[in-house]
């Protein structure tokens, strides 16, 4: 049996997708509250469904999981919205760097939306970017903050270093993110980022 663990962050980001990804599956499965304090009792044969990767980080040692991507990706029935050409980048997050599986149901479902997507130099299992999580750059400021992490920076210089990162991207194209931190971060930085979620939804 699939149960659906919402994501506190994408919950928090953009609440009215996350009622609607809600209503959606209630109708389907169980619905569990945060997957940190979430008791329910868990079978071997049970799927987490999770967006977020933390979230899978929590449940993975525990039940089986399966990424947001790939459900939708092998429903039939599901509305997506036609997007008519539309062009995304695609932010791949570096936490999913070991998961093909994730990029390619990522790829397969802005076709399924009549999207074209815009590969960038590091992208799948290239992956260098989890906004302020992990960002690999030699930028010479970090050097003053020795084994500090990107999110215990001073606020402008995380800043800075999301800009830096956003630079490579035209701001006339968005940039569509899978992961919460990316797409905050690339915001943070300046791109047009959007997260596949809201746009999956967007005709629900």
């Amino acid at each position: 049996m699939y149960i659906y663990y919402p994501s506190c962050n994408f919950s928090a980001a953009s609440p009215a997708t996350a009622k609607k990804v809600k209503a959606y599956f209630e109708k389907q499965m169980p619905v569990a509250g945060c997957c940190r304090v979430d008791k329910r009792e868990i079978s071997p044969a049970d799927i987490a469904l999770y967006i977020c990767q933390a979230c899978r980080e929590t449940l993975e040692d525990k039940v089986k999981t399966q990424s947001m991507w790939e459900y939708l990706d092998a429903l039939k029935d599901f509305n997506f919205p036609n997007l008519n050409g539309q062009k995304f980048y695609v932010q791949d997050c570096w936490r999913d760097r070991n998961h093909p599986e994730i990029h390619e149901a990522v790829r397969s479902l802005l076709k399924k939306m009549h999207a074209e997507a815009i590969e960038i130099e590091h992208n799948r299992e290239k992956s260098i970017f989890c906004g302020n999580l992990h960002y690999e750059t030699d930028d010479p400021r970090l050097k003053n903050y020795p084994n500090t992490p990107l999110y215990k920076l001073p606020e402008d210089l995380q800043t800075s270093l999301m800009q830096h990162y956003a630079a490579q991207f035209d701001p006339q194209i968005p940039v569509l993110c899978y992961c919460n931190r990316c797409y905050e971060c690339l915001r943070m930085g300046g791109a047009a980022a959007v997260h596949l979620l809201d746009i999956a939804f967007s005709e629900m």
